[in-house]
C-alpha cells in the first residue's frame, strides 16, 4: 500500500480517533499516484504508519481512517468483525430485524450505510473507498446474515463528488417490489429501489412512537408523510382523524397500503399536495388540528444554502403553526446537517412568533439508537426534532 504523510500538527488528533483526513492535513505536495478510494497507510513525520484508511485525491475530505491498528488487514474478516459488533448492538435494542445495521462513522465504517428490512439489506456506498472495498463487505454480509436480497442504492449526490457513478443494483436477489416493516406492532411499507434514501427513515422511530402516544382522541395533520410513518402510528394509538399529506403519489400509495394493513383506512385521509400550497388554503378555510407534524426533506443541502434553508424552515413553521388548534401540539424536524440545532430552533420559534402564536417548548430529540454518532464529528448529528404546545 502507498503511504500518505500527515502533518505533525494533525497526527495527535487522528490518533485520538478523529476519522477524517482533510487535504490541509497532508504533508507535502509530491504524493504517490493513488487511485481514488485506494487503501493507504497514514504515516507521521518520521514515516511511521499509525493508521490504515482510504484516500481520494479528488476530494477535499481526502481520507477516512478505518483502523488505528496499521497491522490489521482490510479484508472480509475486518468487515465481518465490525458487522458482528453492529448487529449485536442492534439486537440488544430491537426485537425485530428492522433497523439501521451500519451507520457509517458511528459504526467505524465511514462511507457505508446499511438498513435491514428482515432478510433484505439496502446499502448505500458514499465514498470511493467503500466502493473499492465492496467485494469484502458484501461477502461479510452474506457470511453473517445470509440475506435473500441485497440492494445497493448507490445514487446519492455524495458519490458524484467522489468521482463515482450513480447506480441502483441488486448484487443478490431481485431489484423490485416493496418490503414490509414491523415497528411497535405496526406494519409499514418501503420502496428500497425508488423511495427516498434507502426507502425508509429508521431515524425517526422513537419520535414517531412518542408522538403516537400523544394522539389518542386527537386530530392529526401529518405533513411530508412520505410512507405514512407518523400518521399511521398516530392512528394506531387512537387518533380520531389523520390527514396525511405528501407531494409523491408513490409515497402515498405505500402509506395507503400501511393504513389498510393495519385496518386504519377509515381514520385516514390522503392528500397529494405541495405543503406550501396546501397550508395557506387550510388557514383560509379556518381548519385546525390537535397535532401538526412537519417532517420535510432537507432544506439545507449545502453549507452555502444555510441562510435560504433556515428561512424555509421559518416559513414552514409560520404556516404550519397557524393550523394548530389552541393548546395543540406542533412537531417539526430537520435532517439538514449543515444547520445546527440552535439554528433550527431559532428558525422554528421565529416562524411560530411571526404567526402570532405563543409556544411552550416541551421536547427536543434526534435520531434513534440504531444511528450511533461518532463523538468527534458533531457534524454528523444531523436529525433535529422539536415539539411545542401552542396557545
Amino acid at each position: 500500500m502507498h503511504t500518505i504523510p500527515i502533518k505533525a500538527s494533525e497526527v495527535a488528533r487522528l490518533k485520538k480517533g478523529y476519522p477524517w483526513v482533510y487535504k490541509h492535513a497532508i504533508q507535502g505536495s509530491k504524493l504517490p499516484p493513488v487511485t481514488p478510494g485506494e487503501c493507504v497507510y497514514f504515516v507521521d513525520e518520521k514515516k511511521r504508519p499509525f493508521a490504515i484508511g482510504y484516500y481520494n485525491p479528488l476530494t477535499k475530505l481526502a481520507g477516512r481512517i478505518l483502523t488505528l491498528d496499521h497491522k490489521t488487514p482490510i479484508n472480509e474478516d475486518f468487515f465481518l468483525n465490525l458487522f458482528k459488533k453492529a448487529l449485536a448492538a442492534r439486537e440488544r435494542r430491537f426485537e425485530a430485524p428492522f433497523y439501521r445495521l451500519v451507520h457509517a462513522e458511528g459504526d467505524g465504517l465511514p462511507g457505508l450505510i446499511i438498513d435491514r428490512f428482515g432478510d433484505t439489506l439496502v446499502c448505500q456506498t458514499n465514498t470511493a473507498g467503500m466502493e473499492q472495498l465492496k467485494p469484502f463487505w458484501l461477502a461479510a454480509l452474506q457470511t453473517l446474515l445470509s440475506p435473500s436480497r441485497v440492494i445497493c442504492r448507490d445514487d446519492t449526490p455524495l458519490r458524484e463528488k467522489e468521482g463515482l457513478p450513480l447506480t441502483i443494483t441488486a448484487p443478490l436477489g431481485a431489484l423490485d417490489a416493496h418490503v414490509a416493516i414491523e415497528q411497535q406492532g405496526i406494519t409499514f411499507f418501503a420502496d428500497p429501489t425508488q423511495g427516498q434514501k434507502t426507502g425508509w427513515f429508521y431515524d425517526q422511530r422513537s419520535n414517531r412512537h412518542w408522538l403516537s402516544l400523544q394522539a389518542a382522541g386527537k386530530t392529526v395533520l401529518d405533513l411530508y408523510t412520505y410512507s405514512g410513518g407518523f400518521g399511521i402510528a398516530a392512528a394506531s394509538q387512537g387518533a380520531t382523524r389523520v390527514t396525511l399529506v405528501d407531494g409523491s403519489a408513490s409515497a402515498l400509495a405505500l402509506a395507503t397500503l400501511a393504513a389498510k394493513a393495519n385496518k386504519l383506512e377509515s381514520l385516514c385521509t390522503f392528500v397529494k399536495a405541495n405543503v406550501f400550497d396546501l397550508l395557506p388554503t387550510l388557514i383560509n378555510e379556518g381548519q385546525s388540528f390537535d397535532i401538526v407534524i412537519a417532517d420535510p426533506p432537507a432544506f439545507v443541502k449545502q453549507a452555502l444554502q444555510k441562510g435560504q434553508g433556515l428561512r424555509g424552515y421559518q416559513k414552514l413553521a409560520k404556516l404550519a403553526s397557524q393550523v394548530v388548534a389552541p393548546g395543540g401540539l406542533f412537531f417539526m424536524a430537520s435532517c439538514s446537517h449543515h444547520a445546527s440545532m440552535t439554528d433550527f430552533r431559532q428558525a422554528v420559534e421565529s416562524g411560530i412568533a411571526k404567526a402570532g402564536r405563543t409556544a411552550t417548548f416541551i421536547r427536543k430529540a434526534g435520531a434513534d439508537k440504531d444511528h450511533p454518532m461518532h463523538p468527534l464529528i458533531p457534524e454528523n448529528y444531523y436529525l433535529k426534532a422539536l415539539a411545542y404546545t401552542l396557545e
